[in-house]
């Protein structure tokens, strides 16, 4: 059985920060989006795993996005509201400023073939690319809230 690690990374130098297990996007004053979290996942006790894709399976409140446009082949919309992108490499330009690359929309089934999971491909054999992940909230949202995200993957 996989052993899943997600990691956190200095969005400013790549620097590890740690292991979590919780994403915490801190305060975030309305009509602005958050700092943007860098992370990645590493797999153990497997020696191969694949078709990485990464769910938004619980939106705290927030409109995820209420009409996806540009739909790219990873999933991922022009716009919306939870930021995602990846690379292979660190990207301090994108870990900067908001993202733009969002998700098209909630994972309702809960599962790794809905079509609003957004595909994450791998720096290694068991290790994720980075990936940055932001939230912005409407100038009308003034609650707190939890949101949930699922990774789906394969392995041997």
């Amino acid at each position: 059985m996989p052993v899943i690690t997600v990691r956190e990374y200095n969005p400013s130098n790549g620097a590890l920060l740690g292991n979590i297990s919780t994403l915490n996007y801190g305060r975030i004053v309305a009509g602005t989006h958050s700092r943007v979290k860098v992370l990645d996942v590493a797999f153990s006790e497997v020696s191969d795993v694949g078709n990485i894709k990464l769910g938004l399976i619980s939106n705290a409140g927030i409109t995820v996005n209420s009409n996806p446009e540009d739909l790219a082949a990873d999933g991922s919309a022009a716009n919306g509201h939870f930021g995602i992108e990846s690379s292979s490499n660190f990207d301090s330009t994108k870990a900067a400023s908001a993202l733009t690359r969002h998700f098209a929309g909630v994972n309702g089934s809960v599962t790794a073939a809905d079509a609003n999971n957004v595909s994450v491909a791998n720096r290694t054999e068991t290790i994720s690319d980075y990936v940055y992940l932001d939230v912005e909230l409407s100038s009308a949202f003034v609650s707190a809230g939890n949101g949930a995200y699922k990774i789906f993957f394969d392995y041997s």
